[in-house]
């Protein structure tokens, strides 16, 4: 899917992760399409809870003894910090949060991906870059998916 006519982007965590691990067989096109946002002047947008999620799932790996150093992983979180926008998590964001879970069948881990819904919402994004896309069907009326998919199976 092209990322013409797009002014921000929502970047999940699972692209942040695949960006940053060179053994990660979506490494390439993750850091493809992140460097395309950039090139199309996207403002690229996380949430504080997506740097938290980094955090946590970066550093599992890190402690499997596949992943990168700790001095890596929070150098990683400066980076995003000065190269993207952080939004906060919000009394605004719960609020949204709370209206969706009253609308849209959604529990356990699924909290989370309607957090981001959520945060998208307050901050008025429509656009998300992620590789869970199944994970957002339920949101389809909100929001656009961009799925992180090999460079040469995007339709142009």
């Amino acid at each position: 899917m092209t990322m013409t006519g797009v002014e921000r982007l929502f970047v999940d965590t699972n692209v942040l992760i695949y960006a940053t691990n060179e053994r990660s067989p979506w490494h390439q096109t993750a850091n493809a399409r992140l460097q395309e946002a950039r090139q199309l002047g996207i403002d690229l947008v996380i949430s504080t809870q997506v740097l938290r999620e980094y955090l946590a799932a970066a550093t599992r790996t890190s402690d499997s003894g596949d992943g990168i150093p700790i001095t890596k992983i929070l150098g990683n979180v400066e980076t995003f910090q000065r190269e993207m926008t952080v939004v906060e998590d919000t009394q605004r964001v719960v609020q949204a949060l709370t209206v969706l879970l009253n609308t849209i069948v959604v529990a356990g881990k699924q909290v989370h991906d309607a957090n981001i819904i959520a945060t998208m919402q307050v901050y008025g994004i429509r656009h998300l870059l992620t590789h869970n896309g199944e994970d957002f069907v339920r949101f389809a009326h909100l929001i656009t998916v961009m799925p992180l998919e090999e460079p040469s199976t995007r339709a142009e």
